[in-house]
């Protein structure tokens, strides 16, 4: 099948060859009016278009009626012996009420009474044939197919298809018998979806705005595998924002588009297999904000939490480690692709040398003035606002207390922290010496060989304990927040004790107060940002 699409640098376009196509893109990229685009521009092809706004009242009873009509009142919304018009205009002013990008559809009224006169027809046929004695004649109907389909989707329940109407049961016969209108929304999206595809014209187009509504991402797979493998002499253009959904389609073209610039004409492009493999890539693409990548997973990231609250207008993506942090940033901002993309990384400080900070800062990656997240919220006016809230009276001595065993757990932690610095240290310099540039193996090997001479741990380890030391004795308790890499840091200061909570409690608390949009969330958030200079 060969689809026009929009014109890219003004030559005229078409995707050719495909089973699938998806539109992909931010909300308010101009997806849906693509779509319609597509449906009005393509007048030599059946386009059979499903919108995300649709009614699922499902009529109890409906009486069959004269199939061609049923079906014309289905596909057009009215019927007419002006073919030209009716598939043209009539379509436009009928099915979508003049406004094809944003009218509600509400066609599950004309869709049974189609599958009911369908179903109506073919049941004489099949009669009248084994009447005459043609015990092999078989005509399976289209709700036979969409009852086929449901089933092995929904496997708890089955259909009952009676005269004018439909019923369900549970497949033990546990539950009493309902009608189809009492179906959950779930069960009737997935019964307008088989309907719709099953009842479209040979070799169509079929257009999905939103195929993942109303369905649990368990099924939705298997639905519209069951759905296609059902109709494959069609075309499926999906428009969704569910990405694990668009990349289990199979020979798919993705359209990737940026913006609408007028009714007629878009920013977009046409994505290649290998960057639809790139999961992250394809999130970046369906995503109107800017992008931050933190450390941390999605689900028990406290960067995300965090940062997402502090910098709003940012899409906060959690990759496993700050190297992925720093690969994903310098590599997504080198693609031409995303020249116009907003695309930055926060990574914790661990050891990083100002030199190190300095070059980061260069590839747009920034760093927090303290050692790692969990030491943002042991900074004093952070925990000076907590106790307010909780009207804790002696907050000078809860600081002067905190500090204190701060430092005291620096002291208690001297050689590990500074066995950690060296060890950072000396792999730095190993790091250099081996990335030096060399023309031939000699060269290599010679700049190997010096390794042994420049690289002193001892000498490392006693310069890092010496200036680890330095803060111990000024306790310096900022200086120390900057440098303890230690998750047992905040539950040893017992700052969250002193409120009643346990460490993870008094973290999400603080993290709560910034949700509070209150002018406390307000003074928080600046406190936050000076911690952690991000260039917003």
């Amino acid at each position: 099948m060969k689809i026009r699409i929009p014109d890219i640098n003004d030559n005229k376009s078409f995707i050719e060859g495909k089973q699938s196509i998806v539109l992909l893109g931010a909300n308010g990229a101009g997806k849906t009016r693509m779509s319609v685009w597509i449906d009005e521009n393509n007048p030599e092809l059946n386009v059979h278009r499903i919108s995300a706004q649709k009614s699922l009242d499902m009529p109890e009873y409906v009486s069959p009626t004269e199939l061609k009509k049923a079906e014309d009142r289905l596909l057009y919304g009215t019927t007419n012996d002006n073919r030209r018009w009716l598939e043209k205009d009539g379509k436009r002013y009928n099915r979508w009420g003049n406004n094809p990008e944003t009218h509600m559809l509400n066609d599950y009224q004309p869709l049974m009474e189609f599958l009911m006169t369908e179903n109506f027809e073919k049941s004489i046929e099949y009669r009248e044939k084994h009447k005459e004695g043609n015990q092999e004649f078989d005509n399976e109907t289209k709700l036979e197919k969409i009852k086929k389909i449901w089933e092995k989707v929904i496997t708890h329940r089955r259909l009952q298809i009676s005269a004018g109407k439909i019923e369900v049961e549970s497949v033990d016969g546990n539950s009493d018998k309902y009608n189809g209108n009492a179906m959950s929304d779930g069960e009737r999206a997935i019964f307008h979806y088989i309907a719709e595809v099953v009842s479209a014209k040979d070799n169509s187009l079929i257009i999905i705005d939103e195929p993942e509504n109303h369905l649990h991402n368990s099924i939705l797979e298997r639905l519209w595998n069951e759905i296609e493998a059902e109709r494959q002499d069609c075309v499926y253009l999906y428009i969704t924002h569910n990405l694990d959904f668009a990349r289990t389609r199979n020979n798919t073209q993705i359209v990737w588009i940026k913006n609408m610039i007028d009714k007629q004409k878009w920013d977009y492009a046409l994505l290649d297999s290998n960057e639809f493999s790139d999961d992250l890539l394809l999130e970046i693409l369906g995503n109107r904000q800017g992008v931050l990548f933190v450390e941390g997973t999605q689900d028990k990231s406290i960067d995300r939490k965090l940062y997402s609250r502090l910098f709003p207008k940012y899409s906060i993506m959690p990759l496993e480690g700050c190297a992925s942090v720093i690969q994903a940033t310098k590599a997504y901002n080198k693609l031409p692709m995303l020249h116009y993309k907003t695309i930055k990384g926060i990574v914790d400080r661990d050891r990083r040398t100002e030199e190190e900070i300095g070059s980061l800062l260069k590839e747009k990656i920034y760093v927090p003035l303290v050692a790692e997240i969990e030491n943002l919220f042991l900074i004093p006016k952070v925990i000076e606002l907590v106790a307010k809230k909780q009207n804790i009276e002696n907050v000078d001595d809860l600081l002067v207390q905190t500090k204190a065993k701060t430092i005291e757990f620096l002291q208690e932690h001297l050689e590990e922290q500074s066995l950690l610095f060296t060890k950072k240290r000396c792999q730095n310099t190993i790091n250099n010496i081996c990335n030096q540039p060399t023309s031939t193996i000699e060269e290599y090997k010679a700049s190997l060989g010096g390794v042994v001479d420049i690289v002193n741990p001892q000498e490392e380890y006693n310069k890092v304990r010496e200036e680890l030391q330095k803060i111990i004795d000024d306790k310096d308790y900022l200086a120390a927040l900057k440098v303890i890499n230690n998750k047992g840091l905040l539950p040893s200061t017992n700052l969250p004790n002193v409120f009643g909570w346990k460490k993870q409690y008094y973290i999400e608390y603080v993290i709560r107060l910034l949700e509070s949009k209150d002018s406390a969330s307000e003074e928080l958030c600046d406190i936050f940002r000076e911690y952690v200079p991000v260039e917003i």
